[in-house]
């Protein structure tokens, strides 16, 4: 028998950095959200998470260090953080129709769908305004 409290789903979950500011997603008539995406039966969170960030802007993903996991509505969310480099562009793919870089003090006036404004919600010292 299942435990009851365990998650039903768990996603992977990207919070890239750049010069102060955070990468966003959007898909075609939705809110901004920050990269990531279901894992996968026999996926590991981090292999998700670079998996999610290369389909939906083409960035490798590399050196992604976790930060940690929470559940918010029976999703468990394994946050990933990844610093990006000169060079590095991120393009909208897949099913992805917009990326924006949004400072870190401007997070709260952006319209982010219900799960990132959780996530911002929730107190993670890295989407803090002064931690910019």
């Amino acid at each position: 028998m299942p435990h009851a409290n365990l998650p039903e789903k768990y996603r992977a979950t990207v919070i890239c950095f750049h010069e102060g500011q955070v990468l966003l997603v959007r898909k075609k008539g939705g809110r901004w959200n920050f990269p990531g995406g279901t894992v996968e039966r026999g996926e590991s969170p981090r292999v998700a998470a670079a998996r999610e960030l290369y389909e939906e802007t083409g960035l490798s993903g590399k050196e992604l260090l976790q930060l940690c996991s929470l559940e918010i509505a029976g999703v468990c969310h394994y946050l990933f953080t990844t610093h990006l480099y000169p060079g590095d562009k991120p393009a909208a793919r897949s099913e992805i129709a917009a990326c924006t870089w949004v400072a870190r003090k401007a997070l709260q006036r952006a319209s982010l769908n219900p799960t990132a404004q959780a996530l911002l919600a929730s107190g993670i010292p890295a989407l803090s305004p002064w931690a910019a």
